[in-house]
């Protein structure tokens, strides 16, 4: 019968390892690279240097390259409800001299460690010529696991945004443009015409588009005023002309009255995952949580090495 981590696991990743235990010591694998990096392998094995026999490593990590390597088991016993012994850890601490590359041993357990394994890790270093084991509980998440841990990020954003098409834009004439269209549309004994104009582009003195109004607006308009929330300026543009009924006037630039549009918008971040689990270190607190989510970014390809996506 699959264990409560194991099916927790089955429903994270649709399926289960065929190897019994294999789940549990795939989630200790993505825990120690969560905590440490490196390069992280599941189910290596290695030779004794001394007995010249292959022991097989639940994770095996090397933090840095060119560094020698953590070697971690894991063991989930929550079937039985019985926490990780002594007996346990005296196999990891047998192993370690024996094996040159490996500087360190590291200890997974799904429900926990008795008081006399704790005391053989604190005693390690005596017992295996200077290698040390450190302890790790990898548990089903309780919420008071979650206190501490952001789970919901709220960003107000505030936007500021001209407004060109409620604006107004005021092409200021040369004089020499302005006497040759009254000369062209100004008929006897008038002052004034009335001409209806799409400004869209600008023209040099042949009738060639040099410029259009989008470009020339491309940078903004300024800062708004805080009287009346517009942005007011001119752009001066000499050598441009602008197409008035077939005349080509030249301008002195243009002016403009923008207005600005303010508005809010909220946008929530939120860890929703419901499948959690907790890793915590030997004096129980808690060092990393890890979600349904964050745990499909990870998969091992089939010599065990650890991908994340």
């Amino acid at each position: 019968m699959a264990s409560p981590v194991e099916q927790l696991y089955e429903t994270i990743y649709g399926e289960l390892p065929s190897k019994s235990g294999a789940a549990f010591e795939r989630l200790a694998s993505i825990a120690i690279f969560l905590l440490e990096g490196g390069e992280v392998r599941h189910d290596a094995n290695l030779r004794g240097q001394f007995s010249k026999t292959l022991y097989q490593l639940d994770v095996h990590h090397k933090p840095t390259a060119g560094d020698k390597a953590t070697m971690g088991e894991a063991k989930d016993y929550s079937n039985r409800g019985a926490k990780v012994g002594r007996g346990d850890l005296q196999k990891l601490g047998g192993a370690l001299p024996d094996l040159a590359e490996i500087k360190s041993g590291a200890f997974f357990s799904a429900t926990g460690f008795t008081a006399p394994a704790k005391k053989y890790a604190q005693a390690a270093k005596a017992i295996t010529g200077g290698k040390e084991i450190n302890l790790y509980e990898l548990l089903l998440s309780t919420e008071q696991d979650e206190n501490g841990f952001v789970k919901k990020i709220i960003i107000n954003v505030h936007f500021e945004i001209p407004a060109p098409s409620h604006g107004q834009f005021i092409p200021a004439l040369t004089e020499e443009a302005q006497e040759l269209l009254k000369s062209k549309f100004l008929k006897e004994g008038e002052s004034k015409f009335t001409y209806q104009l799409g400004l869209s582009e600008f023209f040099d003195a042949s009738g060639s588009p040099i410029l259009s109004l989008e470009t020339l607006t491309t940078t903004g308009y300024g800062e708004a005023s805080d009287d009346d929330k517009t942005s007011h300026g001119c752009y001066l543009l000499p050598g441009h002309h602008l197409n008035i009924n077939g005349v080509l006037a030249e301008l002195k630039g243009l002016e403009y009255h923008v207005p600005h549009e303010y508005f809010t918008r909220q946008i929530i971040i939120t860890d929703d995952s419901t499948n959690r689990f907790v890793v915590k270190d030997e004096s129980g607190e808690s060092l990393l949580i890890l979600t349904d989510k964050r745990l499909r970014e990870f998969s091992f390809d089939d010599q065990g090495n650890l991908l994340k996506k």
